[in-house]
């Protein structure tokens, strides 16, 4: 029997091929190259290409469990003592915070960039600040929730 998300599994496997050709390639090209700047811009690219490897990794990891149910509960058993998710929630509260701060400095700071190529890369960086942003209040909604659900008071 065909798993439900195996086509989409295969297509994520194959993306995932890509991000790690590129991470080779620039991790090759970095040594060679001798201008900072292009040099610092390459690294920043070379992050991001790992990062979203090990992102489409947890993507497919979670397919493979092929269930929402099974992920939430997969999720939810992460901190295991109240105390435990009150101070991880505490801690990510901190960093949206900080987020928000990064967010909104970026976006200023890109728009009085007259060079394009800066500006699209801080552009770019502002994007990902806001998904960040994103991705953490919905982790720290799923735990409050959870832990409300269980009579958490400090949560």
């Amino acid at each position: 029997m065909k798993q439900p998300y195996e086509e989409i599994i295969n297509k994520l496997k194959e993306h995932m091929k890509l991000e790690e050709t590129s991470i080779r390639r620039y991790s090759r090209t970095l040594s060679r190259i001798k201008n900072r700047a292009l040099k610092e811009i390459l690294k920043g690219i070379l992050i991001d290409s790992i990062a979203h490897r090990e992102l489409l990794k947890a993507v497919i990891n979670v397919l493979n469990k092929i269930s929402k149910e099974e992920f939430t509960v997969e999720a939810e058993v992460v901190p295991v003592k109240d105390i435990d998710a009150v101070r991880m929630i505490e801690a990510l509260k901190k960093h949206v915070k900080a987020e928000e701060e990064t967010i909104k400095d970026i976006l200023s700071i890109a728009e009085k960039l007259e060079i394009y190529s800066l500006k699209e890369t801080l552009r770019i960086l502002f994007e990902d600040e806001v998904r960040h942003h994103t991705i953490l209040s919905n982790i720290i909604e799923t735990f409050e929730k959870h832990h409300k659900s269980r009579g958490c008071a400090r949560c």
